[in-house]
């Protein structure tokens, strides 16, 4: 057997960001207390439970809005998914110290959006209803519209006013450009602002280099995190591959894989080393390579990593 651990991997630097800056407030003795989250810090069952047990109070099942009500005192930590200025100012209202970890691609998301929305755009948003980047996106204006399936353009009324498509950060790159072609003919003047994180973008196209070349595509990851169910819908969709998506050790146990003679593992942008590298261990014994996105591509995104 042949196990291909396709890189890149690893959290990304919108997770090790908001860890770093949520970590080096728990350990400073200034922060007031209690501290509680508003929702998951990022999409990693691992990640959040270790933060729970230093002490942070962690709220859920509701909008950011709600949550608020539930503080009285203490500090805030807003998630990388990012919030809207409305819920930043019920806290500061609400006299609460703020811990912002909103991922640096989130907030120029924001800003992208906000530019259109002065020069009088509508905004159609291409993301996932209820996920909190959505809900914080939402939470700009009400000038935004979320659309996610094709349906969903059918809906949309008669328009000819500046029109511009933005996007939530972790979605598919391939199917954002072929949503916007297929909106185009409702709204032939419509601009995409694409904006899908490069992290994302790079491991996407790493799975799609994989066509063709695998028995099997193990996707790493939590089933909350978005990026981490578009690679598996990119290897499946895209690349044509049997794909599987398990977020630990246990999962991965309730697979037959000696079938199986080329194997590779790909992990979302919120998922550790730790937990691919247990999984690979646990993997039949076979040669081990690792191959990464092509540096034509790395190129030619003009982002790098």
């Amino acid at each position: 057997m042949e196990i291909i651990k396709i890189t890149p991997q690893g959290l990304c630097k919108g997770v090790l960001n908001a860890i770093n800056i949520v970590n080096k407030k728990l350990d400073d003795p200034n922060t007031k207390r209690p501290i509680y989250m508003l929702g998951s810090l990022v999409h990693n069952r691992n990640i959040v439970q270790a933060l729970s047990e230093k002490g942070i109070i962690i709220l859920d099942g509701k909008t950011r809005i709600e949550l608020l009500n539930e503080i009285d005192s203490g500090t805030v930590i807003f998630t990388a998914h990012g919030v809207s200025d409305e819920v930043r100012q019920k806290a500061v209202e609400k006299g609460l110290d703020i811990i912002d970890a909103t991922c640096r691609d989130v907030e120029k998301s924001h800003r992208i959006i906000q530019e259109y929305l002065n020069k009088g755009y509508l905004i159609l948003y291409y993301g996932i209803k209820n996920h909190p980047e959505t809900e914080g996106v939402l939470g700009i204006s009400p000038n935004i519209k979320v659309v996610k399936e094709d349906e969903d353009i059918l809906h949309l009324p008669e328009y000819s006013g500046k029109i511009a498509l933005a996007t939530q950060t972790t979605m598919s790159f391939l199917e954002v450009i072929r949503f916007h072609q297929l909106i185009l003919k409702k709204y032939p003047k419509i601009e995409l602002l694409e904006e899908v994180c490069n992290s994302t973008r790079i491991r996407q196209q790493a799975v799609i280099n994989q066509k063709g070349k695998l028995d099997l595509l193990i996707v790493v990851g939590d089933p909350k995190s978005n990026n981490s169910r578009i690679l598996k819908e990119v290897g499946e969709k895209k690349a044509g591959m049997k794909t599987i998506m398990v977020e630990n050790l246990e999962d991965l146990n309730s697979y037959d894989l000696s079938g199986f003679k080329r194997i590779g593992i790909t992990a979302g942008a919120s998922t550790p080393n730790a937990i691919v590298n247990e999984i690979i261990e646990k993997l039949p014994k076979g040669n081990l390579k690792t191959e990464l996105v092509s540096n034509d591509y790395l190129l030619k995104s003009n982002k790098g990593f």
